[in-house]
């Protein structure tokens, strides 16, 4: 692939990436709104503590010096290399990295068996699959004409519900029975599949990654102004700054990503002695792969910057993540 449509693959991750995010927004709480008379109640005490402290003599606190905000940037920058060098270290994967990576071949292997199921190729062309097992021609003739076959099975008479009923269940036992006989003949082809995945993956973390950390670092908190936001809530990301953060931080990750590994699995799918179809090859550059990737390994990120207190997450952020997605 073109520089360009490596760039153009990152950005359609990227777009799906938030696509997900806001489909699984909930509102928390959101019926819970503060009532008028519990604020002139707040208000009210308030203003009595201000009198007690200036009736006590209290001054209030002098106001700290002007910050200096290229500064406050530089020290960002800093630290957030620090903390990925740390993450991603070099000589082998994280722990936190390496569980999230067992995530990624079991999203990728849904995303191969749903791709499989579909009865035309991956990408903007619509095209049709060429029917390459019996069984797979058989369980796309008898998904097609399966409404039409319930409609006939309804237009017959039966001694008992219960016989309807069974002859319902006959025909979709026999749709599974061929579906998962066609997956089966696929299973080879995606057990090769991971394995290259994984590989290059594991590359991409270890070798490929590690020294640009520095760039990337600089990258995210310019590109993101954090230094803004810093500049009000200390040498760190606040909450309110989290999403251009979040932001910019996959965008960065998910353009070396796919500039890296889909060139990498090409090149080891299209090498290999035993050919992949045409329909695989299609499915390496599907820009879902990369989404999935880059949302579990930022969601480790994100919990190890929070955890290291780099990052403060917004309240709502694992509600999100943990809703489940609308039907």
């Amino acid at each position: 692939m073109s520089t360009r449509a490596k760039l153009s693959l990152a950005d359609m991750a990227l777009a799906l990436r938030d696509e997900q995010l806001q489909a699984r927004i909930v509102h928390y709480k959101a019926d819970l709104e503060t009532s008028p008379e519990l604020d002139a109640i707040t208000a009210q005490v308030v203003l009595e503590l201000q009198r007690l402290q200036q009736a006590a003599g209290v001054r209030a606190a002098p106001a700290p010096p002007p910050v200096d905000r290229s500064q406050v940037e530089i020290d960002l920058i800093g630290t957030l290399k620090n903390l990925l060098s740390r993450l991603f270290r070099g000589e082998k994967l994280a722990s936190s990295i390496e569980r999230k990576l067992g995530e990624v071949s079991k999203r990728f292997a849904r995303l191969f068996f749903a791709s499989e199921l579909h009865d035309k190729m991956g990408g903007a062309t619509a095209e049709h699959k060429t029917m390459r097992y019996a069984e797979q021609a058989v369980f796309h003739a008898l998904s097609r004409a399966q409404p039409t076959l319930l409609e006939k099975l309804d237009s017959l008479s039966y001694a008992s519900p219960e016989i309807r009923a069974r002859a319902g269940e006959i025909l979709e036992d026999l749709v599974k029975e061929y579906r998962n006989e066609f997956l089966g003949r696929t299973t080879p082809e995606l057990n090769g599949l991971i394995k290259i995945l994984n590989e290059v993956l594991h590359e991409f973390f270890t070798v490929e990654l590690p020294p640009f950390i520095g760039e990337i670092a600089w990258e995210v908190v310019r590109e993101a102004r954090l230094a803004d936001f810093s500049v009000r809530s200390g040498y760190k990301v606040s909450a309110d700054a989290f999403p251009a953060f979040r932001q910019s931080f996959e965008k960065t990750f998910l353009q070396r990503l796919v500039t890296f590994a889909e060139d990498g699995m090409l090149k080891v799918v299209r090498e290999r002695e035993d050919k992949f179809r045409s329909e695989t090859i299609r499915f390496v550059a599907e820009p879902q792969i990369f989404t999935d990737v880059c949302e579990l390994i930022c969601d480790a990120v994100y919990d190890y910057l929070y955890n290291d207190g780099f990052l403060d997450l917004p309240g709502d952020w694992r509600v999100r993540l943990s809703a489940p997605l609308p039907a």
